[in-house]
């Protein structure tokens, strides 16, 4: 049986074809078309980008132990996502607020406490204010009690506001605090209570 060779248009028009191309100039045979395709306006065809493997997780995230089980795979990259921006999450490190307490006008003492997860600083933010309306000498005391990271034991720093004039009281103190021991804080009152507003945060350190 005989067979027609083909000219040569027809066997560049295969090659132009076999890499991709379904218009334009003919190649020179067996010379890499690409440049001269692209230099024509007749680019290859760019394959769609892969669709993203999702993440399924079988236990929690590195930093924050945030559980990934049962929840979407969206939902778990998320997760994944936001732990690391965490402290030793290799990414940005942002603050974790471990505890808060707000009270406006109380008339009974406030405590604030977290065991501390890692041996860090956490800042302790302490903002207090009186009225004015308690007795002579009377005083609303806060203590911020941690255990220091060197060794040296418990440590007891204290902020006193007045009450018996009308004033503001406010500090931030950053600690180094011991892994797995108490940081807190605690009211008193000196004298018969009188109203005091007051907001605090502790604070981990990134």
């Amino acid at each position: 049986m005989s067979t027609t060779p083909l000219t040569l248009a027809e066997l560049q028009k295969a090659q132009a074809e076999a890499e991709g191309f379904a218009n334009g100039p003919a190649p020179a045979l067996n010379n890499a078309n690409l440049y001269t395709q692209a230099k024509a306006g007749n680019p290859q065809p760019t394959p769609p980008a892969p669709t993203p493997v999702p993440y399924y997780p079988s236990s929690e995230t590195p930093n924050l132990s945030l559980s990934t089980r049962d929840v979407s795979s969206e939902m778990a990259n998320n997760l994944v996502i936001l732990d690391a921006l965490f402290p030793s999450g290799g990414g940005l490190g942002v603050p974790i607020i471990q505890a808060t307490a707000q009270v406006v006008n109380a008339l009974t003492p406030t405590t604030l406490s977290i065991t501390a997860s890692k041996t860090t600083l956490y800042a302790v933010s302490i903002y207090m204010k009186a009225l004015g309306t308690g007795g002579a000498g009377t005083t609303y005391t806060k203590t911020l009690t941690y255990t220091a990271a060197d060794g040296s034991g418990v440590q007891h720093i204290t902020l006193i506001l007045p009450l018996d004039s009308s004033n503001v009281v406010m500090e931030t103190y950053p600690v180094l605090a011991l892994a797995g021991t108490p940081v807190s804080t605690t009211g008193v009152y000196s004298g018969a209570p009188a109203p005091y507003t007051l907001s605090e945060r502790i604070v981990q350190m990134p």
